[in-house]
């Protein structure tokens, strides 16, 4: 299955995040994928840059098993690489407002009229649709206009979320979509047009608060690390650390309140429903707070284990890379780079065929590192590629 999409070909004009993600996962099924980048380097090998000679950690994870090519495609020599380029080209991805692609060309009137079977993906913050339809955004835009910010942190102070998830659940949703078009393709031989967007990938996140804010006018507000539909659900402070607990259903409340000494909370009408757990979760969590910081964190999660309740350290980014779960799933692969003496290690897509993970098959690519070879594969010579480069197209 790592290789069903093994003759499938990806043109990706994606930065940052969310559609660079899209089509890493397409990679990790066996897509070529070709990152387009501008002479020099995209901007999204920045960010989180390891060393003068590594490029940035989001860079080197999202682009291994692909290939650089660099190209001003808006240079009227550029346009002719690309068009033969799209001529031989399953997919493209971009990530700007429309308004943008239509100035360089890359809308998808222009594009299908090259290829008319082509799949064409946009990821932007709003989608085409609505008052801010040619406006940009990130991540913490969608987090902000969903509810997820207001929601989060404690206090009067919202608090947006370190992890980017509004740019990752973009970029599954839009690798989703593209594999279901291609299937549609196979079956109709028509291309299609896609659009994801920020903006709806955090709404979609936020839809459950979304629509009981609807149906009830509610108006919840936030409640820091505590759960607003069971409890207890939170992070407790141990003796030498923090973990996580999040109990949800009659059957586990009285799992933990067994565990934590206070089996009498069972039957207090209090607690009957996870609703009224969660009216009342500022109580619970005093008393699983009340026994956690007398335990280390191996003492409380070894005793939730054994009653089979969920619950996990709060993991610092090393404790998290230590963690054995990561070790006994191999989740991480060790690859050779040019500006590392010793090895790369990155995580393999989070995804298990057949009690196994898709092992990547290459590195993360150097600037247009395979220029010259794309292109000859196009059909230019080497003296053709020389002018390209003379003209700084490539």
């Amino acid at each position: 299955m790592f290789n069903v999409l093994k003759d499938i070909r990806v043109l990706d004009f994606g930065k940052f995040v969310a559609a660079p993600l899209s089509t890493w996962l397409l990679s990790n099924m066996g897509a070529e994928v070709i990152k387009i980048e501008p002479p020099g380097g995209a901007p999204d090998r920045e960010p989180f840059r390891m060393s003068d000679t590594l490029d940035g950690a989001g860079f080197v994870q999202l682009h291994s098993n692909k290939m650089s090519l660099c190209l001003d495609h808006v240079a009227p020599q550029g346009r002719g690489v690309l068009e033969k380029l799209l001529a031989q080209t399953d997919v493209i991805v971009l990530a700007a407002p429309d308004s943008t692609l239509a100035r360089q060309g890359l809308d998808y009137d222009s594009i299908s009229k090259i290829n008319p079977a082509i799949i064409y993906l946009n990821i932007s913050a709003f989608t085409s649709v609505g008052p801010r339809a040619n406006e940009v955004g990130f991540d913490g835009v969608g987090q902000a206009m969903s509810g997820a910010a207001y929601m989060s942190g404690f206090g009067d102070t919202p608090t947006r979320s370190f992890c980017s998830f509004v740019d990752v659940s973009t970029g599954v949703f839009s690798a989703f979509a593209l594999a279901c078009a291609l299937m549609s393709r196979a079956q109709t031989g028509k291309g299609h047009k896609i659009e994801t967007a920020l903006m709806m990938s955090a709404y979609a996140a936020m839809s459950w608060l979304l629509v009981e804010q609807a149906v009830t006018r509610r108006n919840r507000t936030r409640s820091g690390n505590r759960a607003q539909s069971s409890g207890p659900s939170d992070i407790f402070r141990t003796r030498d650390g923090w973990i996580v607990v999040q109990i949800v259903g009659d059957g586990l409340f009285a799992r933990v309140a067994k565990v934590i000494g206070h089996p009498e909370l069972i039957e207090d009408p209090r607690f009957k429903t996870d609703n009224d757990r969660a009216e009342h979760g500022a109580l619970l969590s005093d008393a699983v707070n009340a026994w956690c910081c007398s335990l280390t964190t191996a003492e409380a999660l070894d005793a939730l284990r054994a009653a089979r309740i969920p619950g996990a350290p709060v993991n610092s980014l090393q404790e998290a890379l230590d963690d054995p779960q990561v070790a006994a799933l191999q989740f991480m692969q060790q690859m050779s780079h040019p500006g590392l003496t010793g090895a790369l290690p990155l995580f393999k897509a989070p995804v298990m065929v057949d009690g196994a993970l898709a092992a990547l098959r290459s590195r993360p690519p150097l600037v247009g590192e395979h220029t010259d070879f794309i292109l000859r594969r196009a059909g230019y010579s080497p003296q053709a590629i020389g002018a390209l480069r003379e003209a700084k197209v490539v």
